[in-house]
Formats: C-alpha cells, structure tokens, sequence
C-alpha cells in the first residue's frame, strides 16, 4: 500500500500527521464541503464504503500567488508509485522579493464527513 501524509504544524488531539491510502483517493478539490475557502482549504474525496466519511477537509493557510495546494495534494497522489509514503509539503506560502520562499503553507486542522 502507498499513502499520502499531511503533516500537521501542531498537533490536534495528539496527532501530529494525517495518513490516507492513495488507492482510496477519487478526487482532489480547493475548497471547503460547503464549496468555500478556495485558498485555505482542501478537500480529498475518498472511497471508504462508510457512509459519511468520503470527504476530508484540510484547513491550511494560503499559498502565494502561482503556487497551489491542491496542486501538491495531486502531484504527492501522483507520485512515488510503488512506494510507501508520498509527503504533502513544501508550497511557499510568502516570497521575497527574489521570488524565495520565507514560508511554507501550514496545515492546522482536518474534518471528516
């Protein structure tokens, strides 16, 4: 099995990362479940067979214009096949004026429906 890993930049309920098998994934969206929050929000769309629990929402800060979390959602679903554990990670969220990332997009929060 491959998974995709959402670390987390503090922990929530003592958990400081977010597994989902790859192979389970159908869709990766911007936004929220109600269709809002575009640029600080991620959904992934998942085939569980339990009723209520196909979506999971990211809550993140936005990335910098030009770069994209659903983005690094789809090329870390996309990746390493065969593998273990492709990491979600790395979006510049502020650049400098050299167009440098300062910081990077921050994963703070996840809710399953």
């Amino acid at each position: 099995m491959s998974y995709l890993k959402v670390q987390f930049s503090a922990a929530i309920n003592g958990q400081s990362f977010f597994l989902i098998d790859k192979s389970k994934i159908t869709l990766i969206k911007p936004g929220d479940q109600a269709g809002a929050n575009f640029t600080t929000a991620t959904t992934v769309v998942v085939d569980t067979g339990v009723a209520g629990s196909d979506l999971i929402t990211f809550t993140h800060t936005a990335a910098a214009a030009g770069y994209s979390v659903v983005d690094a959602f789809s090329e870390a679903w996309s990746s390493n096949p065969g593998g273990i554990l492709a990491k979600v990670a790395g979006v510049p969220a502020v650049l400098n004026a050299q167009l440098q990332a300062t910081s990077f997009v921050q994963f703070s929060a996840w809710a399953e429906n």
